[in-house]
C-alpha cells in the first residue's frame, strides 16, 4: 500500500537511522543512488531496501524518477538525513488504517519538519515548523522547481484540484552534527543557488551581497525569533547570512563578461609547500570542473604537480628565466599567488592578467595585485592549506568554507595511490627516515635518528634512510657503519624524485621533520610521524601533514639545536600508526 522512496549519495552514515524509522510503517523502501563511494548501496540492500542506480540530474527530477519506481499506490518521500518521529510513525499507521475513507480530492499530506543542529532541536529561526509535503497518491502531483534548469528549492505540488492535508506530528531532520557540516552544505548550496539565479536572469552588484546578508540575518535572528534558540539561533542566522553573501557574490562572478577559464596557481618555493597548496587545484575543479588549472612552480617540483589529476598544465619558473619564458601569462584569466614571487607578480601585471590575487601584506602584492587578501600567515596558527584556500575567495570561490577541515584536503591533492616503482617489497614493516630538512625548520639531530634506527633494526624493522646529496655529509659516518646491515637501505643522494615518491607510497611509516618527503608521504596516504618545533612560524598548526599523521612537538632544543623528543616516544607513535592500519 505505501512505498517509501529515498534519493542518496554517500549517505552510509545517515541511512540506517532513516530506514530504521520506516520499519513497520511502510510496505516497500526504494533507494535511488547516484554513484555513492561509501558503501551506501550495499548498506541499503542489507537493510532490506530495493536499490536503483541513476546519475544525479536535479533534486526534483531525481525524486520524480524515484517515485515512478514505487510499487504501491501511495508514496512517502524522505531525504536520507531525515527520519520519522515516533508520533509520526503512529500517525501514518492510523492513516493507513483509515485510507479507505479518504476523500477523493485529498491527494497529499504535509508534516512539520523539526531540525537538529549540532544536537539541539531548533524551534524558531524560520526552521520550524518548516512544513513539507512528503506523502501523496502516486501520480497525483510531482516535484517541481521555480524555473526550468534550476537545481535547488524543489517542491512537491499537487495536480489541479488536489488538496494537501496537514498532519500534526514531526518529521525529524538530522541535518548538521557539527558546524563544519553546515558550512559545507551552505557553500555547496550558495554555488548552486547562484547558478540558478543566473539561469533566471538575476543580476548582482557590489552592494547586493552585503544587503542580502544583512536582510537574511535580520530576518532569521530577529523577525523569525532566532534569538529564542540562543547560540544555535545566532549560528544559523550568521551562517545563512554568509551563504546569502556568497550566493550573490558568485552571481556577479558568473555574470562577468570574461569567465575564468584558465587560472594559474603560483607556488615557487619548497616541495612541501607545493604539496600543502595542491588542494587549491582540487577546490577550483570542484567549483568549476571545466576550468583549466595551470600550476607554476620551480623545476624540481614539477613532478608533484604533474601527478595531480586536478592540474591541467605545469609551467616551471626559475630566477634565471628570460621574459619570453613567461609567455604563458598572456593567456590567463586569473593568477593566484600562493607564494608572493615578486618577479612573476610584476610580469603578470605587465601582461595585464585580469585577476591577480595575492596577499596585501607584501610590497609586491600591494603594488602588483588587483585583488588583495589581508590575512596574516606568519604569526597565526592557521594551516597553510586553509590559508591557501582563503586566497581563492579572491576569485569568488568559497573554498575555505566548502573544505574547512583537514579531513577534506587529501582528496583535493588529486594524486594516484599507490605510486608504482617501489624499490623492494618486504614482509618486515618498513620505516623511512628522512633526517635532513635544508634548514627550513628545527629537526631531529643525526644521533637521535641513528638511535631510532638502532631500535627499529633490533625490533625487526626494515629501515630506509633518504635525503639529498647535499644532506649526505652529516650522515656519512653513521651510514658507512651500517651499510652492511641487511635491514638498512642507504638511499641518501641516490634517488630522484620519482623514485622517492614511489618508496614513500609503499613504506609503512615515515619519520621526518616538516619537510617535502613528510608531506609527500602523507598526501600519498602513508602514515607519518612529524617532528615539529612548537613555536611560530614552525608550529604544526600551520605545517601539519595532510593525511594520517602523529605529530610530536616541543619547544625544547638539545645542545646541537635539534628537537628534544625522545626516541622511544617516536617509536611508540610509529607502532600506533602501523597497528592502526
Amino acid at each position: 500500500m505505501l512505498s517509501a522512496v529515498i534519493i542518496a549519495h554517500n549517505e552510509a552514515e545517515n541511512l540506517p537511522r532513516c530506514l530504521a524509522s520506516l520499519v513497520g510503517v511502510v510496505d516497500e523502501v526504494v533507494v535511488v543512488d547516484s554513484g555513492s563511494t561509501d558503501g551506501t548501496q550495499d548498506l541499503a540492500m542489507s537493510l532490506g531496501a530495493k536499490v536503483l542506480s541513476r546519475p544525479f540530474t536535479s533534486y526534483a527530477d531525481q525524486k520524480n524518477w524515484a517515485a515512478q519506481h514505487a510499487s504501491h499506490p501511495f508514496v512517502l518521500s524522505l531525504d536520507a538525513d531525515e527520519a520519522l518521529g515516533k508520533d509520526l510513525q503512529m500517525e501514518i499507521k492510523h492513516w493507513k488504517e483509515d485510507v479507505s475513507t479518504l476523500e477523493e480530492h485529498d491527494v497529499a499530506w504535509s508534516m512539520p519538519r523539526k531540525t537538529s543542529y549540532c544536537g539541539q532541536w531548533v524551534h524558531h529561526s524560520g526552521w520550524y515548523p518548516d512544513r513539507k509535503t512528503r506523502l501523496w497518491r502516486k501520480g497525483a502531483g510531482a516535484w517541481q522547481t521555480s524555473a526550468p534548469g534550476v537545481v535547488l528549492h524543489e517542491e512537491w505540488l499537487p495536480s489541479a484540484g488536489g488538496r494537501v492535508v496537514p498532519m500534526a506530528s514531526d518529521l525529524l531532520h538530522f541535518s548538521y552534527a557539527r558546524r563544519p557540516d553546515h558550512w559545507r552544505q551552505l557553500a555547496q548550496f550558495s554555488m548552486l543557488g547562484a547558478r540558478d539565479a543566473v539561469r533566471k536572469g538575476a543580476k548582482s552588484s557590489w552592494i547586493k551581497p552585503w544587503a542580502r546578508a544583512v536582510f537574511q540575518w535580520t530576518k532569521q535572528f530577529g523577525v523569525q525569533s532566532g534569538w529564542r534558540d540562543g547560540r544555535t539561533g545566532w549560528d544559523i542566522a550568521r551562517w545563512s547570512a554568509l551563504a546569502a553573501f556568497w550566493k550573490w557574490r558568485q552571481v556577479s562572478a558568473l555574470d562577468r563578461r570574461r569567465p575564468l577559464k584558465r587560472v594559474a596557481v603560483v607556488r615557487t618555493d619548497g616541495l612541501g609547500d607545493n604539496v600543502l597548496t595542491l588542494p587549491l587545484a582540487g577546490a577550483l575543479k570542484w567549483h568549476q570542473p571545466d576550468m583549466e588549472v595551470i600550476w607554476v612552480c620551480r623545476p624540481y617540483a614539477s613532478a608533484l604537480a604533474s601527478m595531480s589529476q586536478h592540474v591541467d598544465e605545469v609551467q616551471t619558473w626559475s630566477p634565471e628565466d628570460e621574459g619570453n619564458a613567461l609567455s604563458w601569462l598572456q593567456n590567463l584569466d586569473a593568477v593566484v599567488f600562493a607564494f608572493p614571487e615578486p618577479t612573476l607578480m610584476a610580469a603578470a601585471a605587465k601582461c595585464d592578467v585580469p585577476v591577480r590575487v595575492a596577499t596585501g601584506r607584501r610590497w609586491s602584492g600591494l603594488w602588483h595585485a588587483n585583488v588583495r587578501m589581508w590575512n596574516s600567515r606568519r604569526r597565526r596558527p592557521v594551516h597553510e592549506t586553509l590559508q591557501g584556500l582563503r586566497l581563492l575567495h579572491g576569485l569568488n570561490v568559497p573554498a575555505a568554507w566548502r573544505f574547512p577541515e583537514p579531513s577534506d584536503w587529501p582528496s583535493l591533492v588529486g594524486w594516484p595511490s599507490p605510486v608504482s616503482g617501489a624499490s623492494e617489497v618486504s614482509e618486515a614493516p618498513t620505516a623511512l627516515l628522512h633526517p635532513g630538512n635544508h634548514g627550513s625548520a628545527n629537526g631531529w639531530s643525526v644521533p637521535r635518528f641513528q638511535a631510532l634506527a638502532d631500535l627499529l633494526l633490533a625490533d625487526g624493522w626494515r629501515v630506509v634512510v633518504t635525503g639529498t646529496l647535499r644532506e649526505r655529509p652529516p650522515l656519512e659516518d653513521w651510514l658507512a657503519g651500517l651499510s652492511s646491515s641487511s635491514g638498512l637501505v642507504d638511499a641518501v643522494g641516490k634517488w630522484d624524485l620519482s623514485e622517492l615518491l614511489a618508496e614513500l607510497g609503499h613504506v609503512d611509516v615515515v619519520v621526518a621533520s616538516s619537510t617535502g618527503p613528510l608531506h609527500m608521504a602523507s598526501a600519498l596516504g602513508t602514515p607519518v610521524v612529524g617532528l615539529y618545533r612548537d613555536k611560530a612560524p614552525f608550529w604544526a598548526a600551520r605545517w601539519a601533514p595532510l593525511g594520517k599523521a602523529h605529530v610530536l612537538a616541543t619547544s625544547a632544543l638539545d645542545e646541537e639545536g635539534g628537537l628534544q623528543i625522545e626516541e622511544q616516544e617516536v617509536l611508540d607513535a610509529m607502532r600506533q600508526l602501523v597497528l592502526r592500519e
